[in-house]
């Protein structure tokens, strides 16, 4: 395996536009803000630069790790070795055919960024994942009240408000 220095110059040499951080504090990029540092920090915007990346680290024996948007992990005291990989891909594509929709969404898409733009285009089924800080009561009622039509029966029993605010 090559050191770390090693690896650095070649990814800043080869990939111009690539977020690289050497010795990256884990706590800035996980939920639970706890964990040693990566060795090697990346975030990868397209597709194009996780393939070469991927490749160039299979070819050179360097570990890999990839996180989403850090959510639930728990980075060890001692830190992440090898190549550590956000993903950061900010694709959504809708495709509406009659009553059903379909979402494709790319890795490292923020959950709350896709529930709202579902609620904007009337879509229904990820309305748990709106988080309005000062309004969390009103989304679960406004979830309530949109499934309601739906579902009355789960809607009651759930003991959420069922009107809109």
């Amino acid at each position: 395996m090559l050191n770390t220095q090693e690896i650095y110059e070649y990814l800043h040499k080869n990939f111009a536009d690539l977020e690289i951080r050497q010795k990256e504090k884990m706590a800035n990029h996980t939920s639970w803000k706890v964990g040693g540092n990566a060795d090697l920090w990346l975030k990868i915007k397209t597709i194009e630069q996780l393939t070469q990346i991927l490749q160039y680290a299979k070819e050179n024996k360097i570990p890999v790790t990839v996180l989403g948007n850090g959510s639930n992990v728990l980075v060890k005291d001692k830190g992440i070795r090898g190549i550590t990989m956000q993903i950061d891909f900010q694709k959504i594509e809708l495709h509406e055919q009659e009553k059903k929709v379909e979402v494709f969404v790319e890795a490292g898409v923020k959950l709350g960024m896709l529930a709202s733009l579902l609620q904007k285009k009337g879509v229904s089924g990820l309305e748990f994942a709106c988080r309005y800080s000062r309004h969390h009561r009103r989304c679960y009622s406004h979830e309530c009240w949109s499934l309601w039509k739906r579902n009355e029966r789960n809607c009651k029993r759930s003991n959420l408000f069922t009107r809109k605010w």
